[in-house]
C-alpha cells in the first residue's frame, strides 16, 4: 500500500514505532507504587497486631500504627488494659512477641518503639 494524499494530510502504511517511556517517569511511578504497597503492608500488619492484642484477656483496647520509611520505621501502640490486670505479662508479650514478629516479617528493626499504656477506669466486677 502506498501513501495516499488527502487534503492537508498523509496516511502512511505500517505501524508507528513505539516510543520508549522516559526512565525518570517510569522510575517515579515504580517508586510511588512500591511506596503505596509498603504503606498498605504496614497498615495491614498494624491492624492485625491491634486485632491480636484485642483478643488478649487483659486488653480493653489497642491501636497499633506503623509509620516512617525503611530507614526509620516507628512502632506506636496505644493500649488500655483492664484495671485489675498485671501489665507485666502483656508488656512481655508485646515486646518479645508482637514487635519482634513484625520486625521479622518486615525484615528490619523498628528505629523507635512508642508504647503507651493506660488503665481502664472500670474494674471487672
Amino acid at each position: 500500500m502506498s501513501a495516499r494524499a488527502f487534503p492537508n494530510s498523509t496516511i502512511t502504511p505500517g505501524n508507528p514505532t513505539p516510543q520508549p517511556v522516559p526512565r525518570e517517569t517510569h522510575g517515579h511511578v515504580t517508586q510511588e507504587a512500591a511506596q503505596r504497597i509498603r504503606c498498605m503492608r504496614y497498615d495491614q500488619m498494624a491492624k492485625a497486631a491491634s486485632a491480636g492484642l484485642m483478643a488478649h484477656p487483659h486488653v480493653e483496647s489497642a491501636i497499633v500504627e506503623i509509620s516512617g520509611d525503611d530507614a526509620g520505621l516507628v512502632f506506636q501502640l496505644s493500649c488500655t488494659i483492664n484495671a485489675d490486670s498485671d501489665p507485666s505479662d502483656l508488656m512481655e508479650t508485646i515486646s518479645q512477641g508482637v514487635i519482634s514478629n513484625i520486625e521479622r516479617m518486615l525484615g528490619t528493626e523498628f528505629a523507635s518503639r512508642r508504647l503507651h499504656f493506660n488503665r481502664s477506669l472500670c474494674s471487672a466486677a
